[in-house]
């Protein structure tokens, strides 16, 4: 590709990306101004709030839930457990895999057009730094275990991943593997097939720790060695 057409792709997808982080400021405001955006964190003013919607409400729950993976500190357990509240678990399973993915690749797509000042505004520069060293090419296999484990901040992952020399691609691939079984979960849970008690949850959480640790400290290691047994070269 020459220079000329490869800048010419870059700002016509800086564009777009500037006309979708425009709209989502902008419902992010008029939710704040409205007073409405504590909604957000309590599943029944959010169900009250969608059913306003009639027909267009799960439209509006898919702009949630994009909207609460670029907005990091909004929960997306919420509006997930929410959503399996008002629609039922398969619809709002459905609704919430094709909004995360939506909205990670976006985050994913800011992040590499805008670069470190936007992410570490966005999730703060300790977060930042914290999982940068991580996201290499060479840890790709600690990438995916954070995402797949419960307990990491899934929507900042997505944006320090841009950062990265990954691949649209394998980020795709990542997630769209790994993202919704989290999302199931929660859906389970908002439609009350599933109730963890509380030494359940410390369980998990201790569980995690210990696969996360293993991750960044091995991650390299493994791959290396299963690229060896596949392919016979080393990287």
């Amino acid at each position: 590709m020459s220079a000329s057409k490869w800048n010419r792709k870059r700002t016509i997808s800086l564009v777009v990306l500037l006309v979708v982080v425009a709209a989502l400021i902008a419902g992010f405001i008029a939710l704040r101004r409205s007073g409405r955006l504590d909604m957000l964190s309590s599943r029944e003013d959010m169900r009250a709030w969608v059913d306003g919607f009639g027909g267009a409400a799960p439209a509006a729950f898919f702009a949630i839930q994009v909207i609460q993976v670029v907005v990091s500190p909004i929960p997306g357990s919420a509006t997930t457990l929410g959503g399996a509240m008002l629609f039922g678990l398969w619809p709002a399973f459905l609704l919430s895999t094709a909004a995360v993915v939506t909205g990670s690749l976006l985050a994913f797509g800011l992040a590499r057009a805008f670069g470190r000042p936007l992410v570490a505004r966005l999730v703060g520069p300790a977060v930042t730094e914290r999982y940068l060293g991580a996201m290499t090419s060479r840890a790709r296999i600690a990438l995916l275990l954070m995402f797949l484990l419960p307990f990491f901040p899934d929507d900042a992952l997505s944006l320090v991943a841009g950062l990265t020399g990954l691949s649209w691609a394998f980020f795709f691939v990542a997630i769209a593997c790994t993202r919704p079984w989290g999302l199931l979960f929660s859906s389970l849970v908002g439609a009350g097939l599933v109730n963890v008690p509380v030494w359940g949850w410390a369980v998990i959480a201790v569980s995690t720790a210990a696969f996360a640790a293993a991750a960044i400290r091995w991650g390299p290691a493994i791959e290396r060695r299963l690229y060896r047994r596949i392919t016979g070269g080393s990287l």
